[in-house]
């Protein structure tokens, strides 16, 4: 006959009560698995959310961005269903002093990267302009000509094809009202900028029929690529037209995306180690408590409970524990989330400006995952116990022996997941170096004086240049180490020369040269016209150059070189333009040079171009031209730059030259990627946290079900210290062995790495075989304090 649910509720109540110490411990046990799955989810959401907000600051929240396209196409694209947002930008052309204006919408300022191009997200003083009269100027333009709100300035403007520098179109005499003020280019504080209206952009789009800039994100931000050839599709583009678009995935943020993909997995990988200990301690636990009421199963059954009676008994009491323990740990999760991320991380994040990586809150997804693996976790261990309660004796099962070796293999798996999950978080690659890359990629040296711009003077008219009475006394200044210049040649009669045969047909300048085919000699002749940049100090930009050795030397473009065929150590010669005037190499000045070195020509921000070859001086000095002084790098003595640069920026202002400090912008990069690599630290001491005590509380488990095996010891004359030695034994074989495991993708992790093995994972493995080896002892201790293991 089966009992009330009055008699099991009371029976349980009894349990409860009279086994409160078991009741708590259990309870707690509860609560801990709980904080863990939820501290555990929140570091891997908080990590992937990091890496996305590096990446936005750094490069926006586009994933791509079309260059030269039509304002028809830009509208399909916003029209497109799986596209989330588009924003746009119009280059209108540049006035005589190099100033660039643009028009961009508000979708393209959203997009723009929070730190890269803080500039455009908002006016510091004043608003946007509305009007076709109305613009808004860069802060470095209104304090050089003393402008204010309200002022009113004329412009003329004129667009040249980014491909081959010609002139695409002019606007003269524009009028514009100052209505509003944005900080510098951010990296860029000679970089002079004006943003008109929406209302004048459309009018000059119409009539000058020009093109456009467009960014685009994607609803569907996992599969950035595969969009991408989606997008190029739907408008019209197939598999070869699409090659000639002109489109940039932001790879960093893919990159971001494509972490959290692989912190995904190795947070799944977290959630099945905790769930396989879970599932097995708890159900130990379950045991535990049956086991020690034997005695007390046996009288119920004598006094009429059946074995339903003894399920439903067993299963309301476990079902009462996880309730209080799972309720506990939700809480508790709840508030140290808090405490870790919103107090004890405060610090941090204001040292090192990164209060915007990490949140407190929990997420919806860590709760969630927390919910499933709870469930998971649960009802296994419940449903194992009673399937065994039902189909046996309970005074059979109780006396059943269980076996050790699982709980050591348990106790390894744990140990070697935690060990590869630190060792995969903490190689983990930032990108913060790529904007370090960025501004060593356009100024060579500490600092940088620039006079002109490439573009404007390319054009002619007056061509500003730095005097060589400024140049001695930048030389002369205390602090400096070594100056390196140059000088360019603005004379467009310079000239490459080469057979069409010889040229590479997939190259990006084939098309170019081809366009400019002529008869030379009688024989067609692709030609490539050349501004030429000198410096005074070659060494510099090639430190194995020897003038005597190898005489005319040239850096050139890698494309070009790539158009020509050419290689390190290979000649060339460069024509003058009585060559086209002749028809003919003979009566033309030409100088054969040798390729000295093939990299990118970028001798500043104003002057970059694929048209500029580096060249020494005496081949400079051989073509017909003036050669303008408009760029200088100088390198500093070490702790004297700050003197350097007060001198260099007063030089600077007093001869209107524009003046950049490398140092200080590669710097915003490197408190930027510190504080990414701390909060990675932390995240990563948050993971080992979770797995040491994970692995302790198996570890404990395992030692607890052991104690009759640790009396018996004891009884017949094995000493405490003796059966300490031999759990720190079995501890550290399982570290090594767990090491040996974990060894296997730490060295997976390290290939191609610069820093060596040894220094990225010694510590990692050495707290492993410590944790190992010292857990058991400690446990140990403490069960013989307490008379655990012995009688």
């Amino acid at each position: 006959m089966s009992m009330d649910r009055r008699k099991i509720l009371s029976v349980v109540r009894g349990y409860l009560l009279k086994e409160k110490r078991n009741t708590v411990l259990t309870g707690l046990f509860l609560c801990f698995v709980t904080v863990f799955l939820l501290i555990g989810n929140q570091l891997f959401a908080n990590v992937q959310t990091a890496n996305r907000l590096n990446a936005q600051a750094l490069e926006g929240r586009q994933h791509v961005t079309y260059s030269d396209i039509s304002e028809a196409e830009f509208q399909k694209i916003k029209a497109c269903d799986f596209v989330a947002d588009a924003g746009l930008s119009f280059h209108l052309g540049q006035a005589e002093d190099g100033t660039a204006f643009d028009y961009i919408d508000e979708s393209f300022r959203n997009l723009g990267a929070t730190v890269a191009e803080a500039n455009i997200k908002q006016v510091i003083n004043g608003r946007w302009a509305q009007k076709e009269e109305e613009i808004v100027f860069t802060k470095n333009y209104m304090e050089k000509y003393g402008l204010e709100l309200g002022d009113t300035v004329s412009v003329s403007l004129s667009a040249t094809d980014a491909a081959t520098g010609d002139v695409a179109f002019r606007i003269q005499g524009l009028t514009f009202t100052i209505v509003g003020v944005t900080d510098n280019v951010t990296g860029f504080t000679d970089r002079k900028n004006g943003y008109v209206s929406e209302a004048l952009a459309e009018k000059i789009l119409r009539e000058k029929s020009g093109r456009v800039n467009a960014v685009v994100r994607f609803v569907d931000d996992e599969k950035i690529p595969e969009n991408l050839d989606k997008l190029n599709a739907y408008l019209g583009y197939g598999e070869e037209e699409a090659e000639t678009l002109k489109t940039q995935i932001n790879y960093m943020l893919a990159e971001a995306v494509t972490d959290g993909g692989t912190l995904k997995k190795q947070n799944t990988a977290m959630n099945f180690t905790v769930w396989l200990v879970g599932i097995l301690v708890v159900y130990n636990i379950f045991y535990n408590r049956l086991f020690e009421k034997k005695r007390d199963f046996i009288a119920l059954r004598k006094i009429g409970f059946q074995t339903r009676d003894l399920m439903k008994i067993a299963g309301v009491e476990f079902l009462i524990l996880i309730l209080i323990g799972f309720a506990a740990g939700i809480l508790a999760g709840y508030f140290l989330n808090q405490a870790v991320y919103g107090e004890i991380m405060k610090a941090f994040a204001h040292a090192y400006d990164a209060e915007g990586l990490v949140s407190p809150k929990l997420s919806w997804d860590s709760v969630g995952n927390t919910g499933v693996m709870l469930l998971l976790m649960v009802i296994p261990s419940m449903a194992g116990i009673l399937f065994q309660i039902q189909n046996a004796m309970p005074t059979e099962f109780m006396r059943g022996k269980r076996k050790n070796t699982r709980k050591q293999v348990l106790a390894l798996l744990i140990v070697s997941l935690s060990a590869i999950l630190t060792s995969i978080l903490g190689t983990q690659d930032n990108h913060s170096d790529e904007g370090i890359l960025f501004v060593k990629e356009y100024v060579l040296g500490d600092l940088q004086v620039t006079a002109g711009s490439i573009y404007e003077n390319i054009q002619g008219g007056d061509i500003p240049s730095i005097s060589d009475s400024v140049f001695q006394e930048m030389k002369a200044a205390p602090g400096i180490r070594q100056v390196q210049d140059y000088e360019i040649n603005y004379d467009r009669g310079l000239f490459l020369c080469e057979d069409r045969e010889k040229l590479n047909a997939d190259s990006g300048n084939y098309e170019s040269m081809l366009a400019m085919e002529q008869d030379i000699d009688g024989k067609k002749q692709c030609l490539y016209n050349l501004v030429l940049a000198t410096t005074d100090n070659m060494e510099a930009l090639a430190p194995g150059y020897d003038e005597k050795e190898d005489g005319h030397a040239a850096i050139m473009e890698p494309e070009l070189a790539k158009t020509l065929n050419l290689e390190i150590g290979d000649t060339f010669t460069i024509y003058d333009e009585q060559l086209i005037i002749n028809g003919s190499k003979e009566g033309c000045k030409s100088v054969c040079v040798k390729l000295l070195d093939i990299r990118n020509v970028i001798l500043s921000e104003n002057h970059i171009g694929g048209n500029l070859l580096v060249v020494d001086e005496e081949t400079a000095r051989a073509f017909p031209g003036g050669l303008y002084r408009q760029v200088v790098n100088v390198w500093t003595e070490e702790g004297v730059e700050a003197v350097v640069a007060s001198n260099l920026e007063r030089i600077s202002d007093t001869n209107g030259y524009s003046f950049r400090n490398a140092n200080s912008q590669i710097q915003k990069y490197v408190d930027s990627d510190h504080s990414q690599k701390v909060m990675q630290c932390f995240f990563i001491i948050i993971l080992a946290v979770i797995g040491l005590l994970v692995y302790f509380n198996t570890a404990f488990t395992n030692l607890l079900n052991r104690r009759n095996d640790f009396k018996i010891m004891h009884k017949i004359g094995i000493r405490k210290k003796e059966m300490c030695w031999m759990a720190m034994k079995e501890g550290m074989r399982q570290g090594c062995m767990a090491v040996g495991v974990s060894v296997i993708v730490q060295a997976v992790l390290s290939i191609n790495r610069q820093e060596s093995f040894f220094r990225m994972f010694v510590v990692t493995d050495a707290i492993v075989v410590a944790a190992c080896a010292l857990f058991p002892v400690f446990i140990l201790w403490y069960m013989f304090r307490k008379k655990m293991a012995v009688s």
